[in-house]
């Protein structure tokens, strides 16, 4: 055989891309999760801003800060302490809603609708697939892990 017939075979039995390649509606799914997840964190920090007037910097710091902390705790893809599956998906939407409340109160009521809507198509939509948008990777186990 030569090089040329050698590298049709190979193409044939394996087409390029494969294995890189995502469904669509996982990428929208990933990108919906992702969008929420900024518009929760910016809602809690304006939310912090609006509360506590006089104090603005400080309240935004501190409302950001503990925000991250607690979403790095149980919802974050790769948290140690990762809430299991059917509550996964109910208190991170719980969380959105939240911060859409949050927005409500705040005086942004068209950024607050959009937001609740996006919460309740993430959550429906993940609640229907059965797995959450934003798998974390398979941890590694065994000596070298460490």
């Amino acid at each position: 055989m030569t090089e040329d017939e050698t590298s049709r075979t190979r193409t044939a039995t394996k087409p390029a891309g494969e294995g890189r390649s995502r469904p669509w509606t996982l990428i929208v799914r990933q990108v919906l999760a992702f969008a929420l997840e900024t518009a929760f964190l910016f809602a809690v920090t304006y939310w912090a801003i609006t509360a506590f007037p006089s104090h603005r910097a400080p309240a935004a710091v501190v409302a950001l800060a503990l925000s991250v902390v607690l979403w790095s705790l149980v919802l974050a893809p790769r948290a140690k302490n990762r809430l299991p599956w059917p509550a996964l998906p109910l208190v991170a939407g719980g969380a959105f809603l939240a911060g859409a409340g949050a927005l409500m109160v705040s005086g942004l009521a068209l950024a607050a609708v959009l937001v609740a809507a996006a919460a309740v198509v993430n959550l429906v939509w993940d609640l229907a697939a059965g797995y959450p948008a934003v798998a974390s990777a398979p941890r590694r186990s065994g000596r070298r892990a460490k």
